[in-house]
């Protein structure tokens, strides 16, 4: 009789476990579907419009074309300097006092005339002092020996070596950049270009007239940016916006076709900078949203949440 009994309770246990089988199968799914798939995090700019220059990179070294050195007028004793190594001075500025030897030594004699044989030498134009031959008074100079020697700012140029090729660029009138060992950037203006070419680079000797109110030494050299294509307004884009293959010979962007879909777009690229491109095609909507940072490595098409820069 208790055997007989137990038997209600084994049929009953195997059809428990099925229908509890079936409960978990049927609520795995609904699990799954509660958790979302997972948004890549990017931020997202739109285009704008203008023009990017397409330089030409050359090299250029700072000259001056005269350098006007001050002599001795006259046989005699220096009495006077007024001016020290490196400094600036005007035109007409006071540079030396010289004295002949009669009056220098008239001059040491109770009842002397005062001033009497001193000669006055001044700038003859505004520059600076590279070399000072004469550092005190009481020195003896013949006539005709130098006494200093002065850069006229007025005569600095550069010198700008020229592919043969990118001559045409680089005509009386045309503006480049120029930018110093520093970073610093100053306009330049090519104002002749010299009748000789290099026979090993294949280079012509441009000068160029630095537009800057400040004082550069000579022999610096500098990096010399020319543009050689015409103005034009473009499609440009920060250049974190663009993405590219393993060997740089296809471009595309990121755009959001939704709030939360983000496609590829080829694009076609025209001139660029280290922080922008030109796009040329296709044509953008001033209203699209294309993604700057956070696309590298996306799919074709994926989902997306837009963070505030």
């Amino acid at each position: 009789m208790h055997l007989e009994n137990n038997k209600p309770m084994k049929i009953f246990l195997p059809i428990l476990s099925i229908v509890l089988l079936q409960l978990v199968s049927c609520t795995e799914p609904r699990v799954r579907q509660a958790n979302p798939a997972p948004k890549a995090q990017v931020t997202v700019t739109k285009i704008t419009h203008g023009y990017l220059p397409d330089y030409i990179e050359m090299t250029g070294k700072t000259i001056y074309l005269n350098k006007t050195t001050i002599t001795a007028p006259i046989n005699g004793y220096v009495t006077q300097v007024n001016i020290k190594q490196g400094d600036k001075v005007n035109k007409n500025s006071l540079l030396f006092e010289m004295q002949t030897p009669e009056a220098y030594v008239m001059g040491n004699k109770a009842g002397a005339i005062e001033n009497y044989g001193i000669i006055k030498i001044a700038a003859p134009v505004n520059g600076r002092v590279v070399n000072l031959n004469i550092v005190s008074s009481g020195v003896f100079s013949n006539k005709g020996n130098a006494l200093c020697t002065l850069l006229a700012s007025n005569d600095l140029m550069l010198q700008v070596n020229v592919p043969f090729e990118y001559s045409k660029f680089t005509g009386s009138g045309n503006r480049c950049m120029v930018v110093l060992p520093d970073g610093k950037q100053v306009e330049g203006v090519f104002t002749k270009i010299l009748p000789q070419v290099d026979e090993k680079s294949q280079t012509v000797k441009v000068l160029a007239k630095l537009n800057a109110g400040i004082f550069f030494p000579e022999n610096i050299i500098t990096k010399v940016l020319v543009d050689r294509s015409k103005k034009h307004n473009a499609q440009i884009i920060p250049k974190s916006c663009l993405q590219t293959d393993a060997l740089m010979t296809k471009f595309w962007v990121m755009k959001l076709i939704n709030d939360s879909t983000a496609v590829q777009v080829p694009v076609t690229v025209g001139n660029q900078t280290h922080s922008q491109a030109e796009i040329l095609s296709p044509a953008f909507d001033s209203t699209d949203l294309i993604v700057n940072q956070g696309a590298y490595g996306l799919s074709d098409t994926v989902l997306v949440r837009v963070v505030k820069q």
